[in-house]
């Protein structure tokens, strides 16, 4: 399984915010859904707000060609 997922959360307002989070990071603080972004800012939502939050692994591929998850 990976660890590290490219996520999508999409707002009520259909604005769509994407970022690449692990597992091991929290995805609700103080009560807001939180998004760490690509360029490594995280983003604070309220939970009311938000209408999708879409996760998929991120898949590294080895040097000999095989698919292997991120760990």
């Amino acid at each position: 399984m990976s660890d590290i997922y490219q996520i999508t959360l999409t707002t009520q307002t259909g604005e769509t915010f994407t970022g690449k989070m692990s597992r091991r990071q929290p995805e609700i603080i103080n009560g807001f859904v939180a998004l760490a972004t690509n360029t490594g800012e995280w983003r604070y939502f309220r939970p009311d707000s938000v209408e999708q939050f879409h996760f998929v692994p991120v898949i590294e591929e080895e040097s000999n060609g095989d698919e292997q998850a991120v760990s």
